[in-house]
C-alpha cells in the first residue's frame, strides 16, 4: 500500500505572497508540537486563518490586493499599535499635536 501524500505543500513551499500577508497579519505559517519538530501550516489553514480576520486570501489577486492594502496601511501609521492612558481632563499635547486622522 503507498504511503499516503500530504493533501497540501508544506508551509515552506507556501506562495511568497500568502507567506508576507500571513506575516503582515500575525499568522503562524508552522508550530513547533515539541522542541525538536516544526509542522508547517498548508495554504488552506493560513487562508482560513486570515479569512477569520477578515483578509480575503482566497485566489492569487486576492492575496495580492491584500497585502497592497495592508502595506498600504502599515506605512500609513505613525506609530505601531499603541495602548495610551492618561489621567485627567483633555487630551495630552503630545498627542493632539498629530495629523487628523492619525490612527
Amino acid at each position: 500500500m503507498p504511503a499516503a501524500q500530504p493533501a497540501e505543500p508544506p508551509a515552506e513551499d507556501l506562495p511568497e505572497d500568502l507567506t508576507r500577508l500571513a506575516a503582515l497579519h500575525g499568522v503562524a505559517t508552522s508550530y513547533r508540537p515539541s522542541p525538536d519538530r516544526t509542522v508547517p501550516a498548508t495554504a488552506t489553514a493560513v487562508t482560513l486563518a486570515l479569512a477569520a480576520l477578515g483578509v480575503d486570501a482566497s485566489s492569487p489577486g486576492a492575496v495580492r490586493a491584500a497585502l497592497t492594502a495592508r502595506e498600504t496601511e502599515l506605512r500609513g501609521r505613525l506609530l505601531p499599535p499603541t495602548v495610551v492612558r492618561w489621567d485627567g481632563g483633555g487630551t495630552p499635547a503630545a498627542l493632539a499635536a498629530l495629523p487628523a486622522g492619525t490612527r
